[in-house]
């Protein structure tokens, strides 16, 4: 029996959240044939996917290209794919395209995928969202009718995570020493991340605790604001900027504390990887992430002195921190757990595949 064919329409596959979603769950879900499109670069995860059959394919005339694959849905992922999906695919072809919304877009600076989604949420019949937050974001601040958006949250391998150990090699790579408390952020280095509120508070931490060590696992156009910003801090030999990893579980198990300062979010892998490393996690009181996990340390947003009360009582508390995390671990492996997130991915698809074609009465 032939598969049906889902394409999947993004910007690039780069390392990111939403490609390591993709990366993760597509090859699970083995009832469909799955290819991928890219809009503007192939990205460096685009081998990973070929790896495991999944085809990634670069936009060159892109409605020729869809006329030969000839999908039996696409669905597109963030600002520019949602708006080739509505503005160019939808109007020019026959094929169903479902947006997959990933992000809130929270921050004044994103005021253009906002509007765009206000002028053209008409011409959409069905949203995926992976969270409950990101869902009631576009229902109150962007109009959608809450009834058009499924959630399908983002799923992580629980399992094969807790069977990984911390690798002492890493740490002394790292220059690591074993009485240290490490702390970690996994974030592309943007404004909207929040790192500098971290930083400082770093600073002020670290005058009461030398022993620590700060590791940014990411990289971005704030890395040289960033720098110039610990310039003449005390701890600044203390903080090691890693850029990209493809070792993040690696770090977060060889991590004590995990920290994401964000203001804004859709739903975080990062956060996600880290539950599932039994991190002990400091985290913005926002809905994406008070929906997603209830056993972190929540600090209002750009807030260095929260975050410095947050890091002193977890470094000051081995019992604690320990406590954190395995209670992390459980909720993530109780409410994530990527076998569970991939029925409901297969449910939904062939539900939407159906309506398309729908059985023979006869």
């Amino acid at each position: 029996m032939t598969k049906k064919r889902i394409v999947h329409l993004i910007q690039s596959l780069d390392n990111g959240g939403c490609e390591n979603f993709l990366l993760r769950s597509l090859p699970l879900l083995n009832e469909f044939e799955h290819i991928v499109i890219t809009l503007k670069k192939r990205g460096e995860l685009s081998s990973k996917f070929e790896k495991k059959n999944i085809k990634v394919i670069l936009k060159n005339n892109l409605i020729k290209q869809l006329s030969a694959i000839n999908p039996d849905l696409i669905i597109t992922y963030l600002f520019h794919a949602d708006m080739t999906g509505r503005l160019w695919i939808r109007p020019l072809t026959k094929y169903k395209v479902i947006p997959f919304l990933r992000t809130t877009y929270n921050h004044p600076k994103y005021w253009l995928p906002r509007l765009f989604e206000k002028l053209t949420k008409k011409f959409v019949k069905i949203y995926l969202a992976n969270s409950e937050a990101v869902k009631h974001f576009y229902y109150k601040s962007i109009g959608v009718d809450e009834n058009k958006i499924i959630v399908i949250p983002n799923g992580i391998d629980v399992k094969k995570i807790n069977t990984i150990k911390p690798n002492s090699k890493l740490k002394q790579s790292l220059n690591l020493p074993k009485d240290n408390i490490i702390i970690i952020c996994v974030a592309n280095l943007a404004s909207n991340k929040g790192h500098k509120y971290l930083l400082k508070a770093f600073e002020m931490v670290y005058c009461k605790y030398p022993k620590i060590k700060l590791l940014l696992a990411g990289d971005g156009k704030e890395k040289n604001k960033l720098l110039n910003q610990i310039s003449n801090y005390q701890s600044k030999n203390n903080i090691l900027f890693l850029g990209k990893r493809n070792d993040a579980i690696a770090l977060l198990k060889i991590s004590d504390i995990f920290i994401l300062p964000t203001l804004f979010e859709g739903m975080s892998n990062a956060l996600l990887e880290a539950m599932a490393s039994k991190c002990a996690i400091i985290t913005t009181d926002i809905p994406e992430n008070r929906i997603m996990i209830d056993n972190a340390t929540f600090v209002s947003t750009k807030n260095s002195q929260a975050l410095t009360i947050a890091m002193n009582q977890l470094i000051s508390k081995h019992k604690l921190r320990q406590s954190f995390g395995q209670m992390a671990f459980n909720e993530v492996a109780t409410k994530y757990n990527l076998q569970d997130i991939t029925q409901r991915w297969t449910f939904f698809l062939k539900n939407q595949l159906a309506k398309l074609n729908p059985p023979d009465k006869n």
